[in-house]
């Protein structure tokens, strides 16, 4: 009976002339109800957070998905714009086609590639000089490592320098010339040379705009 009693206003109910046995079920059942109602009022909350969760995940991931697609359009239109106001070419070596950027002028024959930040191995830059020498060419401000090629008149290869890497200190960057007089230069991705079997002696044919 004492159990009865203090059970029933733990859970601040009060049943009088109600024997006590059915007093303490009916306390029990009553604090069941109560419980059920404060469950189900928890679970409409859970619900709702979870419901909150999917619907915040859901406009992250397309934000995110949105972004990569941007970054993809960007990274596909530099590789595809490759020094778009430069006049091109394409170099074929052993069936390998190559499609150079001709640097005809002063401007573009002193920046070169420089400042570029990463280059194909399809993708290389042709050098045209007014007569033949002995050009040099130096690492300064390049963001990767490349091969140079030398040709003389009759576009043969007669100087090599392979895996340049850029320059760290601008005033011990080397300067690279050949043994003999050259009228083009060729630079290419590091390894393009060793990958494509490229030696001295070897003709590398090419066509130039308005020699045709």
């Amino acid at each position: 009976m004492m159990f009865c009693k203090r059970f029933s206003w733990d859970i601040g109910i009060h049943v009088p002339h109600v024997p006590a046995s059915d007093s303490f079920c009916t306390k029990v059942k009553l604090k069941f109800n109560w419980t059920s109602m404060f469950l189900n009022l928890d679970t409409k909350n859970i619900i709702m957070l979870i419901a909150l969760t999917i619907v915040i995940f859901l406009i992250s991931s397309s934000q995110s998905h949105a972004t990569e697609l941007q970054s993809n359009n960007i990274t596909s239109a530099g590789v595809t714009d490759f020094f778009p106001t430069y006049q091109k070419t394409t170099i074929s070596i052993d069936g390998f086609n190559v499609s150079m950027a001709i640097a005809s002028t002063d401007e573009q024959g002193i920046r070169g590639l420089s400042g570029l930040e990463k280059m194909n191995e399809n993708e290389g830059m042709i050098f045209l000089f007014d007569e033949p020498s002995k050009q040099g060419f130096w690492m300064n401000k390049m963001n990767f490592p490349i091969d140079i090629i030398w040709l003389d008149s009759n576009s043969k290869v007669v100087h090599i320098e392979k895996k340049l890497e850029p320059c760290k200190i601008f005033l011990a960057c080397p300067v690279y010339n050949p043994q003999v007089d050259s009228l083009y230069v060729i630079e290419l991705r590091s390894g393009f040379t060793d990958d494509h079997s490229i030696k001295n002696g070897m003709i590398i044919n090419f066509d130039l705009p308005g020699n045709n």
